[in-house]
C-alpha cells in the first residue's frame, strides 16, 4: 500500500535511508578494512570464542542432529506420480 504525500509531505523516498541498514553498512565496511579476506574473520572469531572458554563462558548448541524429523512425502505427491 502506498502512502500518499500528502500524508507525509516531508518524506522522500529517493532520499530516505534506512538508519539500520546504515549501521549494518558501517559495520561491514569496518570489518572489511581490518580483515583481507573471509578466512581471516573466522579465524579471528574462533580465537575470540576459545579465549571466551579459557575464561568461562559457556556456549550453548541450540541444534540436536537426534530430534531432526526428516520430511515425510504427503500422499498427493504419491497420486500425481502415478
Amino acid at each position: 500500500m502506498k502512502e500518499t504525500p500528502e500524508k507525509h509531505p516531508k518524506f522522500d523516498p529517493e532520499t530516505y535511508t534506512d538508519p539500520i541498514l546504515e549501521e549494518c553498512y558501517r559495520i561491514k565496511a569496518e570489518i572489511s578494512a581490518q580483515f583481507k579476506n573471509p578466512g581471516e574473520y573466522y579465524a579471528y572469531l574462533k580465537a575470540m570464542q576459545e579465549e571466551d572458554k579459557r575464561n568461562g563462558v559457556k556456549y550453548v548448541s541450540y541444534y540436536d542432529p537426534s530430534k531432526r524429523i526428516p520430511p515425510q512425502k504427503s500422499d498427493d505427491n504419491e497420486k500425481n506420480t502415478q
